[in-house]
């Protein structure tokens, strides 16, 4: 084989221009672009994986990591617990008295619609009366009495009605012409009436004379009736 010898370098000419390296023409490299969705990672910070889902626990619900609830939390759900019942007792409890305050008051509510009439006829009975049948005119007021005033009209008619009437030969007429409840309780109850009272007497002549009378009829409940317990004149 024969060798060849390498051609010496062309030394340039004054004013001759470098020839260019062959990559200077090349366009040089450029970034790829980042998507924006999956930002770069930053240098030196590491990348942790993604959490895997919470496994449903025995009742059905997602815990944190299998964790066990904190215990502010179960004190919170246990004071709401108590608050229910407290709540829940006190509307029983509520609903219980105005049940029975509604029924106590329907019942005085009645006593005020009954009482009134019943006075209207005793009040007739008792202050009506004349001297030619005075017993049986204190027998009829006598079924509108309880027992106990019962005895204490007996012993006024028949110490101040009876002789006088007798003497005079009175005949008294009595007619209601308003009442009023001044107190109810549902046993119990104060009926004012305003009573006119027409007497004809030997004392007057035998003209009328009309006596405007204001009296109060305490009325009680026996055995479901209202009878007169007491009469008080104004």
């Amino acid at each position: 084989m024969s060798s060849q010898n390498p051609r010496p370098p062309r030394r340039r000419i004054a004013g001759e221009r470098r020839p260019s390296r062959p990559d200077a023409g090349r366009p040089e490299p450029q970034d790829e672009p980042v998507s924006p969705e999956e930002p770069p990672p930053v240098p030196g910070e590491a990348v942790a994986p993604p959490a895997p889902p919470s496994s449903p626990g025995p009742d059905g619900s997602r815990g944190t990591g299998g964790r066990p609830a904190p215990s502010w939390l179960v004190v919170a759900a246990l004071g709401v617990v108590a608050l229910v019942l407290v709540v829940t007792a006190g509307v029983l409890g509520l609903f219980t008295w105005s049940w029975s305050d509604v029924r106590s008051q329907d019942a005085v509510d009645e006593a005020s619609r009954t009482a009134p009439a019943a006075a209207e006829r005793a009040s007739v009975a008792i202050l009506s009366y004349g001297y030619t049948s005075l017993a049986a005119d204190e027998k009829a007021a006598e079924r509108y009495m309880t027992p106990g005033y019962k005895k204490k009209y007996a012993d006024t008619f028949d110490r101040l009605v009876k002789p006088n009437a007798t003497k005079v030969r009175a005949k008294v007429e009595a007619e209601v012409k308003a009442s009023g409840v001044a107190h109810a309780d549902a046993d119990r109850v104060n009926v004012l009436l305003y009573v006119n009272q027409t007497t004809r007497s030997t004392a007057n002549g035998g003209e009328p004379q009309v006596a405007l009378n204001r009296v109060q009829l305490s009325m009680v409940k026996t055995g479901g009736t209202w009878l007169v317990d007491d009469i008080t004149s104004y």
